[in-house]
């Protein structure tokens, strides 16, 4: 079909001041066609006027069929049959639609028989900036604390609607918080830091207001907000603390595997991770062996244990450092790992009676000085009784002597079964042993004060070797 364009006079401008090209008259190439999206109207609007070459000979009409007509999106277009004028009939949307294909055919209007080719045409919209720019996934972004100034924090991502490689779409990123701690690029949304004194540890999360605009940020350009989460992740950048400066503990000599302190720290960082999680360590004086530490894994305390006895003739303190590490190594401080000192006093082990307590049968009226028996202790490592003193506690009716070097045991008053000193028969004293180092200990002598009539017997306090207590003669312990 050969056809001539008669451009209407109508549509010269496109909306908000964007104007159509017009065309002169001209044989058909063919041309496309635009319209703008959004016109307000009035409608139906005249788009072109099209004109066979075969008007000139025979009395035609037109037709059309394709997009916008009688193809989805149907209604938007009409074709006046007698005149070839082509209407608009109601707004369009160009990120709807953003073209229309249609098919235009030339009749012989008393012979319905076609006079020219088929003349197929194009229809495009014509955008207008109605999109504002959105964002596009998640504004949550993790950076390390006391990262380095040009940190990239992460990129916001964005999209727009509109007609691509226009300035619809060319959108502008600013900040408009956190402008003294963070920057973003205006054409890429890359965030990155401005400081290097980011702390977790005063401040986790960072909450900033990003703002984008289309039109490369011109004051016509359309505006979204939204809020980035930039969270600081931990750094190793505080050692464990003391809670004190310097701890003294006592232990005994010859103890082993025994608990003698907890040390509390305190740790800034994230808490139960690598940079938190304390890893105790004898720095100086376990130089034998005698000691170790662990961590407790709930409270993160260091737990010392005498771990191998230590001998009191030998050494009577040990002087320990004890050193706060992390499992993660110290990063972006110029701290460094803290000591403490810990005295530990080993004191020696006291004296041992050869029973807690001692029975003796003695008869009333028994005359001063006659022996009732002895009552000695040893020193559990020599298992020696050498240089150990005896005394006595209590004795209420001072019935009995102790020799202070042997702790035998003699009558020195008068002893009395009808005594209110005596109850159900038994009578006690207490004697105390005290060794070379002044380590005491104490244990009972228990008199059976019986008639005159009863024969003597002396009887021992002992354990079985299932630990149960039982009375023996001395000199028959089987």
């Amino acid at each position: 079909m050969k056809v001539h364009l008669v451009r209407s006079t109508m549509l010269k401008k496109h909306q908000r001041g964007q104007g159509f090209l017009s065309r002169s008259k001209r044989r058909w190439a063919p041309p496309n066609f635009n319209v703008v999206e959004n016109d307000e109207g009035p409608y139906p609007k005249l788009i072109e006027k099209l004109v066979s070459d075969t008007s000139a000979t025979y009395n035609v009409y037109y037709t059309i069929e394709g997009e916008g007509v009688d193809k989805y999106p149907t209604g938007v277009f009409r074709l006046e049959r007698n005149t070839g004028e082509l209407f608009l009939l109601k707004s369009v949307d160009r990120e709807a639609f953003p073209e229309y294909k249609f098919v235009v055919r030339v009749w012989d209007q008393i012979t319905n028989r076609e006079t020219d080719e088929n003349l197929p045409l194009k229809v495009l919209v014509d955008d207008v900036n109605d999109n504002p720019p959105e964002f596009v996934g998640s504004l949550q972004f993790t950076v390390p604390e006391h990262c380095s100034v040009g940190t990239v924090v992460g990129k916001v991502n964005t999209t727009d609607k509109d007609q691509n490689g226009t300035d619809h779409v060319k959108i502008k990123y600013t900040l408009l918080t956190g402008t003294a701690m963070f920057t973003i690029h205006p054409q890429t949304g890359v965030i990155t830091t401005t400081t290097n004194t980011l702390d977790r540890e005063l401040q986790d999360k960072h909450l900033v207001i990003v703002k984008i605009q289309d039109m490369n940020g011109a004051a016509n350009g359309l505006v979204a907000t939204s809020t980035a989460t930039i969270v600081l992740s931990d750094i190793n950048d505080n050692p464990p603390i003391f809670m004190k400066t310097s701890y003294d503990v006592a232990v005994q000599e010859n103890e082993s595997e025994k608990l003698l302190l907890r040390i509390p720290v305190q740790d800034k960082d994230l808490i139960n991770t690598p940079n938190w999680i304390s890893k105790f360590v004898i720095s100086q004086g376990n130089e034998n062996g005698n000691f170790r530490i662990v961590t407790h894994p709930y409270t993160n305390e260091g737990l010392l244990y005498v771990s191998k006895p230590l001998d009191y003739e030998k050494t009577n303190s040990v002087q320990l450092q004890i050193t706060a590490q992390n499992q993660a190594p110290l990063s972006g401080s110029s701290a460094s790992w803290n000591s403490i000192p810990v005295k530990v006093n080993v004191t020696n082990e006291g004296p041992e009676f050869s029973a807690p307590s001692i029975r003796f049968n003695v008869k009333e009226n028994t005359p001063n000085g006659t022996v009732i028996g002895t009552y000695t202790a040893t020193d559990p490592e020599t298992k020696s009784s050498k240089g150990i003193k005896y005394y006595k506690v209590t004795d209420p009716g001072s019935w009995i002597s102790v020799d202070r070097d042997t702790g035998e045991l003699r009558v020195a008053n008068t002893i009395d079964r009808e005594s209110p000193l005596v109850h159900d028969g038994f009578y006690n004293v207490t004697v105390r042993a005290v060794d070379a180092s002044s380590m005491t200990t104490t244990g009972t002598v228990i008199l059976l004060v019986e008639n005159p009539m009863s024969p003597v017997s002396i009887l021992l306090k002992t354990k079985t070797e299932q630990n149960e207590e039982v009375w023996r003669v001395p000199g028959n312990m089987s």
